[in-house]
């Protein structure tokens, strides 16, 4: 996904992975015993008792109507392996994070759960997750020689580890928009001819004019904004580095000329009704605006194999244009989303016997992303992943993303996808280019007032400035006002202050 102060040793899991794959090619279910906890360790007095892992999860589209029976099956597995089941609480990403907020404030039972974005150092900050080197070294050994010391250990907040990141891409991806293709077709849309942002204007008019029942841009539950930018946000947009380098110097995004002329754009779309107009409500993900043909197309950030991903997941294969040419390694993108382990667990170690073999046994990957084999994908002869006769995109009963479910790269890629995916993924690790601020990770405690603060006022002007709905000219002045009252000057300077010692700390 990602790439740190260096990126995974992706050679050495490249081996690991191979083994896996030969595994799972051999037993045709993703294989039987690898990832297996070490030899003894169910009679264990670790695992003497029986013992119920709650894992929180979200749904980007609707929530899945089959997760029970994917459960089933994977308590199947770690029933007998660590005397362990799970518990999946499945919640829709419209209501994630209120969800883990009264979850985490009530003490209610709660083991395990992805913190997603910068929540992961708002939480490290509340206490809301615990330090997980100590388990790491011990119950997590096996996820733990999956990394380089070096990536696993840009987790770290005062130098303890509290989230484990997916085995994934580790870049920005390349911002760009994703659009139909049969309707790229249809109009003869010269996609070469689409160079920047505003080039976007004449295809959107387009499609506007031709189209009356299909917005030309769908915004969901991510605004566009997210999927476009030139900066590196060192975790949470307050305090940004321009350029991914710009010598170091953070600045206030929300001041700068680029991110006004961006709500500018936005805005001008909104009014022509490029945009659909729930855009500031929303609560589903892009991609299901397209799924539902309410939607032509969505800014994105591709990485490898990924427009192929979202096509399986629309049911409509789409095309990508870059609006911007490079991709970049930032912390931001490595700790996009992090497994950790609630401050509610009472049992820490079990649960991280379970991620453990979450993110070492291919036969739980697989279930955790295809599903149930037979009823939610069939394999084909060369370990390629399709829907069974009769069924859909639209019609499946389960589905998932690979980021969410710990290691990728352990599972069947679908039959539409690039055959040599994962060799291409950690050829890109080693490639891309770095964030001048790669590695470094930003600890709000000494600013969790402000932080807070500031939260209230984006969760306030956020949504409605950076989907068009509203004019910037009238609400992007009392934004910023906003901001400044929160403090957002006082985070940018500890921000910059802890920058500071991390370069001098790292040589950079």
């Amino acid at each position: 996904m990602s790439e740190k102060t260096k990126f995974i040793r992706l050679s050495l899991a490249s081996v690991l992975i191979t083994g896996l794959l030969a595994s799972c090619a051999s037993t045709g279910k993703g294989g039987s015993d690898s990832g297996a906890p070490s030899d003894g360790q169910t009679a264990n007095n670790a695992t003497k008792d029986a013992f119920e892992v709650t894992m929180a999860m979200p749904a980007l589209g609707a929530i899945p109507k089959d997760m029970q029976l994917v459960q089933d099956e994977i308590n199947k597995i770690t029933k007998e392996k660590i005397n362990t089941t799970v518990k999946i609480l499945p919640i829709s990403i419209g209501a994630w994070q209120q969800q883990m907020n009264l979850m985490s404030s009530s003490g209610e039972k709660l083991d395990t759960y992805i913190a997603i974005g910068s929540t992961y150092q708002n939480d490290v900050a509340a206490g809301k997750v615990i330090a997980l080197d100590s388990l790491l070294d011990k119950e997590g050994k096996d996820v733990k020689s999956l990394f380089d010391a070096d990536y696993l250990n840009s987790a770290k907040i005062n130098g303890k580890i509290y989230g484990v990141p997916p085995l994934k891409d580790y870049s920005t991806g390349t911002p760009g928009i994703a659009m139909r293709k049969d309707l790229v077709d249809k109009y003869k849309i010269d996609v070469t001819s689409i160079k920047n942002i505003n080039d976007l204007d004449r295809v959107f008019k387009t499609i506007k004019d031709n189209e009356p029942t299909i917005t030309p841009l769908g915004v969901g539950i991510a605004t566009a904004s997210e999927q476009y930018f030139t900066y590196d946000k060192l975790g949470d947009r307050f305090g940004v580095l321009p350029g991914f380098d710009n010598n170091l110097k953070v600045v206030n995004y929300y001041e700068t000329n680029e991110y006004e002329d961006l709500l500018k754009k936005f805005n001008s779309w909104f009014k022509a009704g490029y945009i659909n107009k729930d855009a500031a409500t929303v609560q589903i993900n892009s991609r299901e605006l397209v799924k539902a043909d309410k939607a032509f197309s969505f800014l994105f950030s591709n990485r490898i194999g990924a427009l192929e991903a979202e096509s399986r997941l629309i049911g409509k294969e789409m095309v990508f244009v870059p609006l911007i040419p490079n991709a970049y390694a930032t912390s931001s993108d490595v700790l996009s989303g992090l497994w950790t382990i609630s401050a509610n667990s009472t049992n820490p170690q079990r649960t991280m016997l379970f991620l453990n073999l979450m993110y070492t046994d291919p036969r739980i990957s697989n279930l955790l992303l295809w599903g149930v084999e037979g009823k939610h994908y069939v394999l084909g002869a060369d370990n390629t992943v399709d829907f069974p006769p009769g069924i859909d995109a639209k019609t499946v009963g389960y589905s998932n993303v690979e980021w969410l479910i710990g290691n990728g790269f352990i599972t069947y890629l679908h039959k539409t996808s690039l055959a040599d995916r994962w060799k291409l993924t950690q050829e890109s690790n080693k490639k891309v280019i770095k964030s001048k601020a790669l590695g470094f990770t930003f600890n709000s405690e000494p600013v969790k007032n402000e932080v807070t603060s500031l939260n209230n006022v984006i969760s306030q002007y956020k949504r409605a400035l950076e989907t068009g709905t509203i004019d910037p000219a009238e609400k992007l002045p009392e934004f910023r006002s906003k901001l400044k009252a929160a403090g957002i000057d006082k985070v940018i300077a500890e921000k910059q202050k802890q920058l500071d010692a991390w370069a001098a700390a790292n040589k950079k």
